[in-house]
């Protein structure tokens, strides 16, 4: 081949490194664009070709190199109850994590299901007894989790997951499902949580956010002790994205949440967790921001 027999755009080089190689170098899209080059010289041998020039687009990209092997990770666009979007980093960057939370009928079980690490499966009991201290705060039952069972769901289970910074996502998960008030689609977030709801700094925060940018999320909660590290952030990132620092559970909460639940009444014997044929929207008040 010479150089003008085949026109790339960078349209769809990018397109060959989000959905066609997943690495830290670039030996993967080295092979991709091989085999590209392989089919367009077979076809100026068989004089299959009927221009001079290959242009090479997005829409025929398929043609050859087949289906797309990867997902290439975006936000929801509509906000959810029990469904959140974390941060994660893996050996190839950045990465959006979805978590998904359900509360059903059962006798407190915890289960936790997509191939979660030993450490992610802390984060979960963690999460949970987090959300079990602060239960009134939000307008749910204390003794909710007596007949609730909970279920935590990552999915993408055949990829194996690990690390404690989705303990501030799982958290929110579990209280937007037991309080039935959506996650905002437009936030995602990260930080490891303790017993006491405090949110602890994580690692990668300049991949996760690059993640955020590009899976078309607004706002980014991270770690109050990460704020320093916003510094080493390239501008065109901190410009595009809404970084906001937080330390508590109750700060990501109100960040998160399309309504804020009202603290629950101990005297009213209103709440979620005790009686199935009780409405969710009799068992928490919620304030509308």
């Amino acid at each position: 081949l010479k150089p003008n027999d085949v026109s790339i755009s960078v349209k769809v080089l990018n397109d060959i490194f989000r959905y066609y190689t997943r690495e830290a170098g670039v030996r993967g899209m080295e092979r991709e664009l091989s085999k590209i080059f392989r089919k367009i010289t077979r076809q100026f041998v068989q004089k299959k070709v009927k221009s001079k020039r290959v242009r090479l687009m997005p829409k025929n990209l398929e043609k050859y190199l087949g289906v797309r092997q990867f997902r290439y990770g975006r936000a929801d666009k509509v906000n959810q109850v029990g469904q959140v979007t974390g941060l994660a980093w893996t050996q190839t960057g950045g990465d959006l994590l979805s978590i998904e939370a359900i509360v059903i009928p059962g006798k407190g079980r915890h289960i936790y299901t997509g191939k979660l690490g030993d450490v992610m499966q802390e984060s979960i009991q963690a999460a949970v007894s987090v959300v079990r201290a602060r239960a009134p705060n939000y307008g749910i039952k204390p003794n909710f989790y007596q007949r609730k069972d909970i279920h935590v769901h990552v999915p993408e289970g055949a990829t194996p997951k690990d690390g404690p910074s989705a303990g501030v996502a799982m958290s929110v998960a579990i209280i937007s499902s037991l309080t039935q008030i959506p996650v905002r689609a437009d936030v995602a977030m990260t930080g490891e949580i303790t017993l006491r709801g405090e949110i602890l700094p994580i690692g990668g925060l300049k991949e996760k956010l690059l993640a955020a940018l590009r899976g078309g999320v607004d706002t980014v909660l991270i770690p109050e002790e990460n704020a320093k590290d916003l510094v080493e952030i390239p501008s065109k990132i901190r410009d595009e994205l809404n970084v906001i620092p937080v330390r508590w559970i109750d700060d990501v909460v109100s960040h998160a949440l399309e309504s804020h639940p009202e603290s629950f009444a101990l005297s009213t014997g209103l709440g979620l967790g005790l009686d199935d044929e009780r409405s969710g929207d009799e068992g928490v008040q919620v304030t509308k921001h």
